[in-house]
């Protein structure tokens, strides 16, 4: 209830020209009034509402005023409502004296002061609101009383958690110190040590009752000592981190590599109050680390010599290709021309003669000839094939190719394996792609204008994608296309070498150069075992 809401007044008596000569007189209280012409209307109306003050004739039928007060005072709700008394007849003061017994708290005679009236009326009804307001008042800060007990409960529970937690981290902290295989100390604001765990001491050999008297850099090696004082310095002075690696005399007397971290504990204002840090031996990481430079550098000789030796060995065998390639050219045109060509003339001369035996033994001879003539075939047919494909595989026929190539063209070509333990294929499906690539090196040399050409040979869910791609001229557009009417005879050869195996030729301009892709599914591939990637192909 706040301070201007009106309260309930209730009038009572068996007369209603009183009861609304009282409505006059009380009306510029603005309060809520309410009237009642017998004791057991009044009843009903204090069942219903919360009435502020009673104003009752004495002088009534059936319940007078002193019996109507009498079970109103009896009732717990009531005992606090203030009851005044109009009478006009009982006006001795032993009736205002049973008034007030009744629980009167003011006994008012006829006639009627308005003024009197409404005053003592106010200071009841607003008597009334104060006492409700304080009653709400008092549930609130009864509710806040509880609330704040049933808080300030939580916060102890809680409280008593954090201790026990806090107990708890401590007896971990202090396990994990005591089992640390580090060195933990810490310092002051301004360096100095203060606290240091029992691994320095065994480690060095001295007492921890000595601590105070025992210095840190004591046991620096000299060489390391300046260095790590200095980096120390300069981290209490700027606030940074601190880290460094020097090495520690042991109790023995020998040194082994630590490295040292600490971080400095800062107040709310930013102010370094005090530093935090450990030191963990690393020797034996130094001296891994040591020992794998050491490795690299030889690795990188032996890489070296063997690059060298690749080299020469590529080099010889250009040369011994291109003699071969010479030789082939004089087998066929020393050899099998001639053979050819003698065949021809015996063939000529049999078609002359007309003697039965002249003719069979031409026959024979031109029989032989031929003979000689298919070996020598057979012979550059096999000499033609090389012989790494079957033997290594497609990435060393390849690697030794592309290398050739690169030697007699004077075009800068790379070949790449983007998986590494390339797997074997079938000899047909390797086969077809040495073919592939060399088909397309062909047509690069001879009519791309290129300077550098990449070959990708990638495989990817299981299917194998081969691309070779140069930085010359381009295709023309119907030709990317794969226009029947357009494609030669090399792009038509490749694209029918795909289509064996299930695969797809695409042709595309780079800008500069053209890509050629060319991928055969996996449902085409079968995979022999891996063969080894040469240095270089990856």
């Amino acid at each position: 209830m706040t301070t201007s809401q009106p309260v309930n007044i209730l009038m009572v008596d068996d007369q209603p020209a009183k009861l609304l000569s009282y409505e006059v007189m009380l009306g510029e209280l603005g309060e809520n009034l309410i009237k009642a012409t017998s004791g057991t209307e009044a009843l009903e109306h204090l069942l219903k509402a919360d009435i502020a003050v009673v104003l009752m004739d004495v002088s009534m039928p059936e319940l007078d005023g002193f019996e109507l007060a009498n079970m109103i005072r009896q009732h717990p709700r009531f005992q606090r409502t203030a009851i005044i008394f109009i009478s006009a007849v009982h006006l001795t003061d032993l009736d205002r004296l049973k008034g007030y017994e009744h629980g009167a708290v003011d006994y008012i005679s006829v006639p009627v002061i308005p003024e009197l009236l409404r005053a003592k009326v106010k200071v009841f009804a607003e008597l009334h609101r104060k006492t409700r307001q304080l009653e709400t008042l008092n549930r609130e800060l009864e509710q806040r009383v509880l609330e704040r007990t049933e808080e300030l409960a939580t916060k102890a529970e809680i409280l008593q958690q954090l201790n026990t937690e806090l107990v708890r981290k401590n007896q971990q902290l202090d396990a994990i110190v005591s089992t640390a295989p580090d060195v933990i100390f810490s310092s002051q604001a301004n360096g100095i040590y203060d606290y240091v765990s029992d691994r320095f001491h065994e480690y060095t050999g001295t007492e921890p009752a000595s601590k105070n008297g025992v210095s840190w850099l004591d046991f620096v090696h000299p060489n390391d000592l300046e260095r790590s004082k200095a980096e120390w310095q300069r981290a209490v002075s700027s606030g940074g981190n601190y880290e460094a690696e020097y090495r520690l005399q042991s109790k023995d007397g020998g040194y082994r590599w630590f490295r040292t971290r600490a971080v400095p504990i800062r107040d709310a204002e930013g102010n370094i109050i005090r530093w935090y840090g450990t030191c963990s031996d690393i020797h034996d990481s130094k001296l891994l680390e040591q020992s794998i430079r050491d490795n690299t550098i030889e690795l990188e000789k032996m890489v070296d010599s063997r690059t060298a030796e690749l080299r020469r060995l590529s080099v010889r065998l250009m040369t011994m290709q291109d003699q071969e390639r010479r030789r082939i050219a004089r087998d066929l045109h020393d050899g099998l021309g001639q053979e050819l060509a003698v065949a021809k003339m015996v063939l000529d001369n049999m078609l002359q003669q007309k003697s039965v035996h002249s003719e069979k033994q031409a026959s024979i001879e031109a029989s032989s000839i031929i003979d000689r003539a298919i070996q020598q075939v057979r012979t550059m047919s096999h000499l033609l094939h090389p012989p790494l494909l079957d033997e290594v595989g497609l990435l060393s026929a390849l690697s030794w190719y592309v290398d050739g190539l690169t030697e007699r063209s004077g075009i800068e070509t790379a070949l790449e394996v983007q998986t590494r333990n390339f797997p074997r294929l079938t000899p047909e499906v390797e086969t077809a792609i040495f073919r592939i690539v060399q088909e397309a090196l062909t047509n690069v040399f001879r009519h791309s204008g290129a300077q550098r050409v990449w070959i990708s040979l990638t495989q990817r869910d299981g299917s194998i994608v081969v691309m070779v791609r140069d930085d010359g001229k381009g295709i023309k557009a119907d030709i990317a296309e794969l226009r029947p009417d357009s494609i030669g005879i090399g792009i038509g050869g490749i694209r029918q070498r795909a289509k064996e195996f299930g695969g797809e030729l695409h042709l595309s301009n780079t800008h500069p150069g053209t890509l050629l892709e060319v991928i055969i599914p996996p449902n085409n591939v079968i995979l022999r075992e891996p063969s080894a990637v040469l240095d270089g192909c990856v």
